[in-house]
């Protein structure tokens, strides 16, 4: 399937949370103070996108 290759959603886990969500190649970036946020937004977003949420942990 192509769509794994276009398509995306990342939890990131670091000072602050972060969704990436790729749709058709082009990468959006959405910071969040709480978790349940993030985790609600990414949630929805792979919903849509029909992918799973890749969580990943900020090392930097």
């Amino acid at each position: 399937m192509t769509t794994a290759k276009l398509h995306g959603v990342e939890l990131v886990r670091g000072e602050k949370w972060t969704v990436r969500v790729t749709a058709y190649g082009t990468t959006l970036i959405f910071p969040f103070e709480a978790e349940q946020h993030a985790r609600s937004y990414a949630d929805g977003q792979a919903f849509r996108l029909g992918v799973e949420v890749v969580e990943l942990k900020n090392c930097a």
